[in-house]
This record gives structure tokens, C-alpha cells and sequence, in this order.
């Protein structure tokens, strides 16, 4: 499996635990806004704005169609994915047994 395979692999597990947690405590959203929003105020215009803008629409959506839309798969999911807010969410150990299992360490 090529690096950016992995990467995306990485991401879908990442979004996939997220997903399934935000759907036990939906107050996970509001972590995730107050995130996106600050990491926003913190960088100038850049070529992630649109990408921005648009999980700024997912994070307004009900919890259940945000947590699908997270775990798609599709190259746009892949994409968005990418600049995802949920870092805020997830620990070193998570992340890490994430990029094992990605790289097919197991």
C-alpha cells in the first residue's frame, strides 16, 4: 500500500471511532465547531478554506448524518478528511494504534 493509501486509511479509521462517539455524546460536535473555528481565526485564506466552509455545513448537520458523512467513501470524503477538526477528539494511543493498523502492522 502506497503512503497516501495509508494516510487515507489512517483518516477513515480516525473518523470512523470519531463517528461512532459522537453518536454516544453528541456534545463532541461542539468541540469539534469551537476547533474548526479556531484553527480558522489562527491561519490566513488558504487552499483549505472551501474545505473548511464545507465541514462548517457537515458540523451544523443532526449528529447522524454528520457521522455518515465522516466515514464515506469517496475521494471528496478523502479530501475533506484531510483537514479534518477531529484531532481535538482523539489521543497519542488512538492515534497510534490507527496508524498501525493503516500501515498493516496489526
Amino acid at each position: 500500500m502506497n503512503r497516501q493509501a495509508q494516510i487515507d486509511r489512517f483518516l477513515l479509521l480516525a473518523h470512523e471511532a470519531v463517528s461512532a462517539r459522537m453518536l454516544e455524546q453528541p456534545a463532541i460536535v461542539i468541540k469539534l465547531r469551537t476547533h474548526l473555528a479556531r484553527s480558522r481565526a489562527a491561519s490566513r485564506s488558504n487552499r483549505s478554506d472551501s474545505l473548511w466552509d464545507e465541514w462548517e455545513q457537515w458540523l451544523a448537520m443532526p449528529v447522524t448524518q454528520l457521522a455518515q458523512l465522516m466515514c464515506e467513501r469517496s475521494d471528496r470524503a478523502d479530501e475533506l478528511r484531510s483537514v479534518s477538526p477531529i484531532s481535538i477528539v482523539i489521543n497519542q494511543i488512538e492515534r497510534a494504534a490507527w496508524l498501525k493498523q493503516a500501515r498493516g502492522d496489526q
